[in-house]
C-alpha cells in the first residue's frame, strides 16, 4: 500500500500544474498522484497523460466531464489506495523537507492516527509567505484526542491545507461533496471530522498556498459574487449530521461547532456584501431552512458571542468592516 494518495484537481491548468506535480513526485514510490482532468479545454489532459506515461507507478489520471473542484476531489477519494489522503490544488505545491517529514510520520504513526494536522504557508507573490500554525493549540508530535486540543479562537480553523485524513475515514464518511461549487473544501474538512478520534499535529509547513492568481475563489470580488456557493456549502454542512449527536464527547463537539460556526459566519458575511435584493432574499431563505433543519444549532449560533457580526439585526452596516477584519483573522478561507 502507498503511504499517501494525493489528488490534484485540474481545470485548464496547463500553465501551472507542473509546479504542483513536480513537487509531489519527490515523494517517490511512497505516494500515488491522482491527476483529475475536470473537463479541461486546454492541454491539461495531455500533460496529465504525459506524467502517467513517464511515472506509471506513481501517477494516474482521471478524465471526466467538468464538475468543479468538488467532483475532482470525489473522484480522487474513489480512486485512492494510499493509507492517507491529501488534496493539493493545481496552482499550489508542497515544501520538500516538510513532505519527507510527513511521509516518515506516516510510516511511524500512521496506524494509530486518523488525522494529521500541519501548518501551511500562503504566498501572495510566490516569494515571501505567511505561515499559519497550530502549535499553540495542539501538542506537537504526539498522538492525541480532541480533549488535548485547546479551544480555537475565531481566527483559527482547520482547512484542507492543514489536514491529511486517513483515506478510510473519507471513504467511510460517504461524502457528498457539492459539485460546480466554490468553497466546498470547507465541507471536505467538516464532514469527515465527525469520524476522527486520534490526531497528530506535526509542526511543519507542508502546504504552500498561492493566493495571487486572478479569479481565485479567495479574491474578495469573486467571493462576494459567488455568495450562493458559501450558503450552499454551509447548508450542506448543516445537513450532513447533527453535531448534538456528539455531545458525549464535549471536546469533539466543541471543535465541530467551531468549524460550522465559521462557515455560517462567512456565508452570511459574503451574502451581505453582495448588497442586492436577490442576496437578501437568499439569506432569508437560508436562515429559514437552517432553523427548520436544526433549530437547536440555529438558536445557539443566533445567540452566540459572534451574533452581532453574523445576524441581520446588526448585519449590513457592519459587513464591510467585518469583512476586512475577517480576512485579517481568518486569512484566506
Amino acid at each position: 500500500m502507498k503511504l499517501l494518495s494525493i489528488v490534484v484537481c485540474c481545470y485548464n491548468s496547463q500553465e501551472y500544474m507542473a509546479t504542483a506535480i513536480e513537487s509531489l513526485l519527490k515523494g517517490g514510490e511512497d505516494v500515488e498522484i491522482i491527476i483529475v482532468d475536470d473537463g479541461s479545454k486546454d492541454d491539461t489532459g495531455k500533460i496529465a497523460d504525459e506524467y502517467v506515461a513517464k511515472y506509471p507507478t506513481i501517477c494516474k489520471v482521471v478524465h471526466q466531464p467538468n464538475g468543479g473542484h468538488g467532483a475532482g476531489v470525489q473522484s480522487g477519494i474513489r480512486e485512492a489506495t494510499g493509507q492517507f489522503f491529501k488534496i493539493v490544488d493545481s496552482d499550489d505545491w508542497v515544501d520538500d523537507e516538510a513532505y519527507q517529514r510527513m511521509l516518515a510520520e506516516i510510516r511511524e504513526k500512521g496506524d494509530k492516527v486518523d488525522l494529521f494536522v500541519n501548518d501551511y504557508t500562503y504566498y501572495p507573490d510566490k516569494v515571501k509567505g505567511t505561515t499559519i500554525g497550530f502549535g499553540h493549540r495542539m501538542p506537537a508530535d504526539q498522538i492525541i484526542t480532541w480533549k488535548q486540543v485547546k479551544r480555537f479562537n475565531f481566527s483559527q480553523n482547520l482547512l484542507i491545507h492543514s489536514c491529511m485524513f486517513r483515506t478510510q475515514i473519507l471513504k467511510d464518511s460517504d461524502l457528498h461533496i457539492p459539485v460546480h461549487t466554490f468553497y466546498e473544501d470547507d465541507y471536505c474538512v467538516y464532514a469527515p471530522l465527525r469520524n476522527v478520534k486520534n490526531i497528530c499535529y506535526v509542526p511543519v509547513s507542508l502546504y504552500c498556498y498561492y493566493v495571487g492568481r486572478a479569479g481565485q475563489s479567495v479574491q474578495k470580488d469573486v467571493a462576494v459574487r459567488r455568495y450562493r456557493d458559501y450558503l450552499k456549502v454551509a447548508m450542506a454542512c448543516i445537513k450532513e449530521y447533527n453535531i448534538y449527536d456528539y455531545l458525549n464527547d464535549k471536546a469533539h463537539f466543541r471543535m465541530l461547532y467551531h468549524e460550522i460556526r465559521i462557515f455560517i459566519s462567512l456565508g452570511f458575511l459574503h451574502t451581505q456584501l453582495n448588497k442586492t435584493k436577490e442576496a437578501r432574499a437568499d439569506l432569508k431563505t437560508f436562515f429559514k431552512e437552517f432553523k427548520q433543519v436544526n433549530p437547536r444549532l440555529y438558536r445557539r449560533i443566533r445567540f452566540s458571542l459572534i451574533g452581532p457580526q453574523v445576524w441581520p439585526i446588526f448585519g449590513r452596516m457592519n459587513s464591510a468592516i467585518t469583512y476586512s477584519i475577517s480576512h485579517l483573522i481568518v486569512k484566506f478561507n
